[in-house]
C-alpha cells in the first residue's frame, strides 16, 4: 500500500473499508477482496474535468437533445470513474443535479464538485454563441447564462451560477483554443469583473474561484482579482509566478488534454480545423517548459486534465512526473494536494482511518515507473466508498 505523504510503499499491507470509509480495525466479516499483486493507493483527484463537453464535431454536438446531453454526461461520469478518478472538479457543463445524482450512489460517477457554467465576457472564450448567431450552449433551466460585461452584470451572472448550485465560480481571463470568436492571446474579464465574481463567491461562501488563463496577462489579471485556481497558466512569466506564490495559488497544468490534441488521434481528424492545431501546439509545448519551472519554484500544483471525453485521465500524473515533477510530486498532486485545493482533505487523498473509501489498484510500483498511469492496463482495480467499481483481472 502507497503511502503518499512519505512517498513509500508498505508490503503486506491490509485495508478494512465499512460502510463507505476506511475503518481503524479489520473485522472476520463482509466481503474479502484479494488485492495480491496490486499496489494500492487513494483514488486520483482530478480538479478540471468537462462532463458536459466533448470535442465531437459541431454538427453532433448541436444535435443533441437537454435530455441526450444528460445521458451523456451521466455516462461520461461513469468512464472517469472506471478510469480510477476517483474525486473531480467539473469546471464547466455539468449541473449540480449530476453532482446529487453521482452522490446519491444511483449513478456512478467520481464524487463531483461543479461550477454550473463559466462566466465569460461577450465574445470571449466562454462565449458558445458562433459568428452565424448559433448558440451550441444546451439549453437547460439549471445551465444558467453566464456571458456578461461591466460589473454589474457580471455580478448577476455570477448570483445565477450560485443559485443553480455551484460549488465553485469558473472565470474565462484570457481567450482560448476552441474559442468561436477569440484566441488563446486575448485576454478576458477585467480585474474589476473577476473582482466582483470572487467578492460574490467569498460572499455566498463557495469553496472559491478557478480562471482559465493562456496568457501571462490574463493570469496576472486573475492573480490580483484574487483567485486563486488558475487552470493551464500557459505564458506564466516571473511577476505571475511571484503573485501565485504570494496569494498561495494553486497551478491546474491541464496537461493530458493539450498532449491528446497534438497527438494523431485528435489532429489527423477530418472534422478539426487547421487553426486549431497552429494554436494548440505552442500551448503544449509552453506547458511542458512552464510546470518545471513552476515546480522548482515551490508553487502549489494540483492534478487537472481538462478531461474531455477520449482523454485517458490518469496519463496527467505520467505527464507531471515526465515534465517536472517527478513520481513522488505528480502522485501528491494528484491525491493530497487536489484534496487541499477542493477543501477535501481528512475525507479524501490518502488511505487513512476515517476518510473515504476511493481506492485504486495498480499492477507495479508507481513511484518506480509513473509513466505506466498513461497505460489502462496499469490501474486494475477501483474502488468508491468501499464499492468495487472495476476489477479489471476479472475482466482478463
Amino acid at each position: 500500500m502507497l503511502d503518499v505523504e512519505v512517498a513509500a510503499i508498505s508490503p503486506n499491507a491490509g485495508l478494512s473499508i465499512r460502510d463507505g470509509l476506511i475503518a481503524a480495525d479489520a473485522r472476520d466479516e463482509g466481503t474479502v477482496l484479494d488485492a495480491d499483486g496490486l499496489v494500492l493507493m487513494p483514488g486520483l483527484i482530478d480538479c478540471h474535468v468537462h462532463l458536459g463537453l466533448s470535442l465531437e464535431p459541431l454538427e453532433t454536438q448541436l444535435l443533441r437533445s437537454s435530455t441526450d446531453h444528460v445521458v451523456e454526461t451521466l455516462r461520461r461520469g461513469r468512464e472517469l470513474l472506471e478510469m480510477g478518478v476517483t474525486t473531480a472538479r467539473d469546471a464547466g457543463g455539468a449541473t449540480a443535479g449530476i453532482a446529487r445524482a453521482f452522490s446519491s450512489g444511483d449513478f456512478p460517477g467520481p464524487h463531483l464538485q461543479v461550477s454550473v457554467t463559466w462566466l465569460s465576457q461577450t465574445g470571449g472564450h466562454g462565449d458558445q454563441v458562433m459568428p452565424s448567431g448559433v448558440d451550441r450552449w444546451p439549453a437547460a433551466s439549471d445551465l444558467p447564462p453566464g456571458t456578461a460585461d461591466g460589473a454589474d452584470a457580471v455580478r448577476a451572472a455570477a448570483r445565477r451560477q450560485i443559485r443553480a448550485g455551484a460549488d465553485w465560480l469558473k472565470v474565462m481571463a484570457t481567450g482560448g483554443v476552441l474559442s468561436p470568436n477569440d484566441h488563446p492571446d486575448a485576454t478576458g474579464l477585467t480585474v474589476e469583473e473577476l473582482a466582483v465574481i470572487v467578492e460574490e463567491a467569498r460572499g455566498a461562501r463557495l469553496r472559491g474561484v478557478l480562471a482559465h488563463c493562456t496568457n501571462a496577462q490574463g493570469t496576472k489579471n486573475a492573480l490580483r482579482a484574487g483567485i486563486t485556481s488558475i487552470e493551464h497558466a500557459v505564458g506564466l512569466d516571473e511577476e505571475g509566478m511571484t503573485l501565485m506564490l504570494a496569494a498561495d495559488a494553486v497551478l491546474i497544468p491541464t496537461l493530458a488534454l493539450t498532449q491528446f490534441m497534438v497527438s494523431p488521434a485528435y489532429r489527423d481528424r477530418p472534422d478539426v480545423p487547421a487553426a486549431t492545431i497552429e494554436q494548440i501546439t505552442p500551448l503544449a509545448e509552453a506547458q511542458k517548459a512552464m510546470l518545471g519551472e513552476t515546480a522548482a519554484r515551490r508553487i502549489r500544483i494540483a492534478m487537472g486534465t481538462d478531461w474531455f471525453q477520449g482523454v485517458y485521465a490518469p496519463s496527467e500524473v505520467a505527464y507531471m512526473a515526465e515534465f517536472g515533477l517527478g513520481a513522488a510530486g505528480a502522485i501528491r498532486a494528484a491525491t493530497v494536494e487536489a484534496a487541499r485545493l477542493l477543501g477535501l482533505e481528512g475525507e479524501v487523498g490518502q488511505l487513512l482511518p476515517g476518510m473515504r473509501g476511493d481506492v485504486i489498484g495498480v499492477a507495479g510500483d508507481p513511484l518506480a515507473s509513473p509513466e505506466a498511469f498513461a497505460d489502462p492496463d496499469f490501474i486494475r482495480l477501483v474502488v468508491s466508498r468501499g464499492r468495487v467499481i472495476v476489477d479489471r483481472r476479472l475482466e482478463a
